[in-house]
């Protein structure tokens, strides 16, 4: 499992920590509200659905890491034909035949 986080705005303008994971050839995504380290164990990361902003996020954070040879190339044309409606983000285990 690999886990992709960054930090973003919400549209109330508060700071939210998305988190990424790719298993399986699907991704998940959750959300916590950006909090102090101290408080950080007391915060659990809910289940949050993507949206094309997180999308495209996520994809600018795997471009930057592809530059760097941190992820393969794979992953990256992945989100791009998720965004570009050429693939769906579903699970191997639930595809209807």
């Amino acid at each position: 499992m690999e886990t992709y986080s960054w930090k973003s705005r919400d549209e109330e303008g508060n700071n939210v920590v998305y988190e990424a994971k790719y298993f399986g050839g699907w991704w998940q995504l959750a959300s916590m509200p950006k909090v102090s380290r101290s408080r950080r164990g007391d915060v659990e990361p809910q289940p949050a659905e993507f949206t094309e902003a997180t999308w495209r996020e996520l994809r600018e954070l795997l471009w930057c890491k592809y530059q760097r040879r941190r992820v393969g190339w794979n992953l990256v044309q992945h989100v791009d034909d998720i965004i570009a409606g050429r693939a769906r983000n579903e699970r191997r285990d639930q595809r209807k035949s």
